[in-house]
């Protein structure tokens, strides 16, 4: 087979490829083999050059020994010592490097033995010259040769192993290298030759290929115009393709015009366009795609406004050439530049107009780019015109059933106009299909959902449930705790008072252990003390009910008072106390002082409590930016944090325990045989009110080695200065017992037995004393109190009971009296709204001493409230502050003006009646709570004006965030209120007064009564004591007994009847106002509060408002008192309240107060 010169010119390439390779192998061996042969040779070289280190230092060692033995000097022992702790490494360097040598391993191996019988030769002889002879020297010389010969021939077999190797090897590198030049000068020939015969081949393969291209040429010439015609019909055809193919993609007219504009500015080159659809609601051609187009363009044009809007008239394609530079410019990151010609396209389906296509272009286009847009606009407007009728078929589809012959007239037309179009429409039957599937299975599962939604609220309604059993199970809880509180807390007073009276053994009739067991009473009653006040904070906290209340607190303040609070614990223990405030930290904090002490105060007890001795407490203040892991959200949203941490080097807590401490009740070691005591409700506490403080509590502990608690806290603005207004939420209070609704005030009857439990002075009385009457349930404490007023130089009477109270303040007119608020029969809220609504009695000064955890509202009156169980201290406090009240020292009044009350506008009446008052103004709420803070004021007076919403507000505020709760507040405003509304202000302050022509001698009346306690100077008789009425008050009166318990309708009806009082029943409410109405003579109503059809609740209210009965005694009867009941039956009308089961006595003691208010 001949061949041809291509063939022959690839088999040359080839075959010098093939030989370049090969001798590229043998070249890479060689030098391979060169490297080797060099390491090799290098080697050699290393073992030669350590074997002479050896034999070097084994000369050195023999030299010196050999001197020393001459002259018995050890300096010639330095080379010795020296090389002896450098021969064993070169031994064992010599081993390492003919490691791969078994013949020379071995050798170095004799080597070593014979350097060890040397040295150890050497090492026998000692240090110790002097004592050699000649023969000796001879002798040890002759030894050591022996030995050093042997050492010396080993290592020379191993020079000469390694010299025969080294010889061996240079032999074979230079035959490698002989070898190697002899292939790469064969190679070199037969690749030149190789060379010259491919560049024949070449040059007469390319001189051929000339030729031949040449007649190509030529032909293509001839060619070339029939292919140009060719030509344009096929980019007609493919752009018209491109075109269809376009249009039928897509459905909606916003993607195919998109589409249809993006191929068509690819596919003719044109830089920018935009696609025009016609609106046929709104009459205007809207743009729906664009390609480079400026977001300025404008996408609305009417028919005939501008070129696109005038070519929508046309029926052909419009060329616009010399485009003016300010009509449109096509621009890049680049630049931007005018176009040369604008064309536009109308697109018409028959007869009907659906778009105009707008194209832009820097060069002109070719009649063969205009003929494809004619060509293709007619099948771009029957694109449009389907997407359109399509658009209108999903329209129709989703339309009620009514609208379907619409639809199929348009699927007709649609079959008549495009074979195309009937196979869509054909596609949209069947998504109908689809969609009517689709619609029954959503039925279906809209049924599942009803059925799931049923299971989900009967689930919800039975959380509800249970939300109000726990609820329920709270208010008892709270209940319990409160009643707890008071049973302990009422013992107690007597316990710690008279503990103390007894420690400070005044007779000096005691003995030192006697006086020390006072001490040990006192001191574990209050240890009691503070377990009943965790217990309650506790409680209060998970309820709510905390006061969170703000005010300017100095850091370096509560710094020092912690510092003076546990420095004598520190110096007790042996524990460093340190405390840190970074520079960062504001001076002055707008905060909760009180708890926020509380929860450092725990955090150091406990870190002294677990700390042994030597040991050290930090307590650091600081600030830092908010981080990541909390979830508190008003840290979430702070600046700033305030950081406060308390490190101690104590004994730690275990990872296993470090949750558990912060639960109630619960300690680290909580076994029976723990080292450390506590409740273990300190931390539960801190941490319950650090979130209530808007913060979080984190611990970083380790066992043994300390621990680290850290209060996180938000910093912001309103916190780190003085403010106007506390940032702490609005504590929720409790509301006091109002004033009865009939406003009158009770006649007590001959059903008031004093008691004679307590010797008192009420029978030894004269003219001038001052009298102190003391209301307590507890005769203890009342006796305790008792002799402590009796040490004031006071006069005592004592009532065991609230009504009891009431009828001695009417007879005797003491000078002041101590008030318990949990009394029997009348309670202690009561008494004070009595107390207040008796213009011969409002004068007198009240101080409440009670075991309620926080005053009411509603003891505004009361001059000071003291928290059970009470100090000794307290008490002095109490009666110090007393006796300043009856002595009628300056009185200072603030006035909060307005429109009516300005600077010195009560000067002059305050002149005419002579008060020895002093009267301050402020302007706004800021001023006024600055003023409260710095000095204690006797009254406060807040002109409102005419607006009643704003002056609520700011009344509100102010009452949140003043010092003295018993601060009695007198309102003068200018606006008729209507009932609630003045009900509202009664609960916020003492007194309303409206603007009138009397209303300035008003407010001077009211101001006399709050400051001043009336004490005649000339002696008076003591009022005689009241007549009592008979013993038979009961007898004859009508009441109306409303209960659906039969069982108590029977037992409370024969107890009233026994009475001789005349009985009506009824079973629910609503029984109970048609009774009244057929018996509007009815003296009282006994109600009980849980009934059918209508409860006690709104049979009250209905009583009140519907049949007028404002003055009817109604006595609410309930078989549980939670917290709040109270309030809620007064706020409901009722006159007062008794709790189930009844006792007789204390409701035939109600019945005799309210029937004497009806007398």
């Amino acid at each position: 087979m001949k061949l041809s010169s291509t063939n022959r010119l690839y088999i040359g390439i080839v075959l010098a490829l093939f030989l370049f390779v090969v001798l590229g192998v043998i070249a890479f061996r060689t030098i391979r083999s060169q490297f080797e042969e060099a390491q090799w040779v290098r080697h050699s070289y290393q073992v030669l050059k350590s074997i002479a280190i050896t034999e070097q230092l084994l000369v050195d060692m023999e030299t010196g020994r050999r001197g020393f033995r001459g002259t018995n000097e050890k300096r010639f022992l330095k080379p010795y010592y020296e090389a002896v702790g450098k021969i064993e490494g070169s031994a064992d360097a010599i081993r390492k490097l003919v490691v791969d040598s078994p013949e020379q391993t071995e050798r170095v191996v004799e080597a070593e033995r014979h350097i060890r019988e040397l040295l150890q030769y050497w090492k026998g002889l000692g240090d110790d010259a002097a004592r050699y002879t000649r023969a000796d020297i001879v002798r040890v010389t002759d030894g050591e040769k022996e030995r050093m010969d042997q050492v010396r021939r080993a290592l020379d077999e191993m020079i000469r192993a390694e010299e025969l190797l080294l010889t061996n090897r240079e032999k074979e590198s230079d035959k490698a290298v002989i070898t190697a030049i002899y292939v790469f000068s064969v190679g070199a020939v037969i690749l030149f030759i190789l060379g010259v015969v491919v560049s024949y081949l070449f040059w007469y393969e390319m001189n051929k290929r000339q030729k031949a291209e040449a007649r190509l040429v030529q032909n293509l010439e001839e060619v070339e115009q029939l292919n140009q015609v060719s030509m344009e019909k096929n980019w007609l055809l493919t752009g018209m393709t491109v075109v269809n193919d376009s249009v039928q993609e897509v459905g909606e007219s916003e993607s195919l015009a998109q589409e249809v504009l993006r191929n068509l500015t690819r596919y003719l080159d044109v830089q920018a366009g935009g696609f025009y659809c016609y609106d046929d609601e709104k009459q205007h051609l809207e743009l729906n795609a664009s390609v480079a187009l400026s977001a300025h363009a404008t996408r609305y044009y009417a028919i005939g406004e501008g070129l696109v809007g005038q070519s929508a008239t046309e029926s052909d394609v419009v060329v616009t050439s010399h485009v003016p530079a300010d009509y449109w410019a096509i621009q890049s990151g680049s630049g931007k530049a005018v176009p040369g010609q604008v064309i536009c396209v109308p697109l018409w389906y028959k007869k009907e107009l659906k778009g105009v296509i707008e194209l832009a272009t820097f060069q002109p286009l070719t009649p063969t780019q205009l003929d494809l847009l004619k060509s293709v606009a007619n099948n771009i407007a029957i694109a449009l015109n389907a997407a359109d009728a399509r658009r209108r078929v999903n329209r129709l589809l989703e339309q009620v059933q009514e609208q379907k012959e619409i639809l199929e007239n348009q699927q007709e037309e649609l079959r008549q106009s495009n074979e195309e179009l009937t196979r869509q429409a054909e596609i949209l039957q069947a998504s109908e299909e689809e969609l009517k599937v689709q619609e029954e299975e959503l039925r279906q599962i809209n049924a599942e959902l009803e059925e799931k939604n049923e299971a989900v609220e009967v689930g919800r309604q039975t959380l509800a449930l249970k939300a109000r059993e726990l609820e329920e199970t709270g208010r008892y809880k709270s209940e319990f705790l409160a009643n707890m509180s008071h049973e302990l807390r009422t013992p107690l007073n007597s316990v710690l008072i008279l503990a103390k009276m007894l420690s400070e053994n005044k007779a000096s009739n005691l003995t030192g252990k006697q006086v020390e067991y006072a001490n040990v009473i006192h001191k574990s009653g209050s240890d009691l003390l503070n377990l009943i006040n965790d217990i309650l904070d506790l409680s209060k906290i998970e309820a709510g009910k905390i006061d969170m209340v703000a005010e300017n607190a100095t850091v370096s303040g509560m710094v020092y008072d912690q510092e003076q609070l546990f420095s004598v614990v520190a110096e007790q223990k042996g524990v460093t106390l340190i405390t840190e405030v970074d520079e960062s930290v504001p001076p002055v904090l707008f905060i909760a002082k009180q708890r926020l002490e509380q929860v450092i105060k725990n955090l150091l007890s406990n870190a002294f409590k677990f700390t042994p001795q030597r040991g050290v407490v930090t307590l650091s203040f600081n600030t830092r930016r908010p981080m990541d892991g909390f979830a508190n959200e008003p840290l979430l949203k702070a600046d700033r944090w305030l950081v406060i941490a308390v490190k101690d080097t104590g004994i730690g807590i275990s990872p296993d325990k470090q949750q558990v401490i912060f639960e109630a009740f619960q300690q680290a070691d909580g076994s029976t045989s723990r080292k450390y005591g506590g409740t273990g409700l300190g931390l539960s506490i801190s941490k319950e009110l650090v979130k209530r403080l808007g913060g979080e509590m984190r611990l970083q502990s380790e066992e043994g080695q300390g621990s680290t608690f850290t209060v996180y806290l938000p910093l912001t603005e309103a916190q780190t200065g003085d403010q106007p207004s506390p940032v702490a939420p609005e504590p929720k209070k409790e509301s006091a017992p109002s004033t009865p609704l009939n406003g009158a005030l009770p006649r007590l009857q001959n059903g008031i037995v004093e008691q004679n439990t307590l010797k008192d002075d009420r029978n030894t009385l004269e003219k001038g004393d001052k009298v102190m009457l003391i209301v307590e349930d507890d005769p203890i404490f009342a006796g305790v109190v008792q002799d402590f007023a009796r040490s004031k130089k006071y006069k005592t009477i004592v009532a065991l009971r609230g009504d009891e109270g009431i009828y001695y303040a009417r007879k005797y007119k003491p000078s002041a009296i101590i008030l318990d608020m949990q009394l029997p029969v009348v309670d202690g809220w009561s008494v004070i709204n009595w107390l207040k609504n008796d213009e011969s009695l409002k004068s007198i000064p009240v101080h409440v001493m009670s075991a309620a955890d926080e005053p009411k509202l509603g003891i505004g009156s009361a001059l000071a409230y003291i928290r059970k169980p009470v100090e000794k201290d307290d008490l002095e406090k109490a009666f110090e502050r007393i006796s300043d009240h009856l002595q009628g020292q300056i009185k200072k009044v603030l006035v909060l003006s307005g429109n009516y009350l300005n600077d010195d506008s009560l000067r002059q009446f305050i002149g005419q009646r002579k008060f020895d008052l002093e009267c301050e103004y402020v302007a706004t709420n800021a001023e006024a709570l600055k003023k409260l803070r710095k000095e204690p004021y006797d009254c406060l007076i807040v002109d409102m004006g005419g607006d009643l919403e704003k002056g609520v507000r700011q009344l509100k505020d102010l009452r949140q965030a003043m010092p003295m709760e018993s601060l009695p507040v007198i309102i003068y405003m200018d606006k008729d209120l209507k009932p609630a509304d003045e009900w509202q202000l009664k609960k916020l302050s003492d007194v309303v007064i409206r603007e009138s022509s009397q209303a300035i001698d008003r407010l001077m009346d009211e101001l006399e009564l709050f400051l001043y306690k009336v004490q005649e100077v000339e002696k008076k008789e003591l009022p005689k004591p009241l007549t009592l009425i008979n013993d038979q008050s009961l007898q004859g009166k009508k009441v109306l007994l409303v209960d659906d318990d039969m069982r108590n309708v029977f037992a409370l009806s024969t107890l009233l009847e026994d009475q001789q009082m005349n009985v009506l029943t009824a079973v629910d409410g609503r029984e109970a106002l048609e009774v009244l109405q057929q018996h509007p003579d009815t003296d009282i109503v006994l109600m009980d509060i849980m009934m059918p059809e209508m409860d006690g609740y709104e049979a009250t209210r209905r009583i009140r408002s519907d049949l007028k009965l404002l003055h009817l005694p109604v006595i609410a009867l309930t078989a549980k008192a939670m917290p709040g009941d109270r309030e809620k039956t007064i706020e409901a009308g009722a006159s007062d309240y008794i709790t189930k089961p009844i006792d007789s006595g204390r409701l035939f003691s109600l019945m005799r107060v309210w029937l004497s208010v009806k007398a």
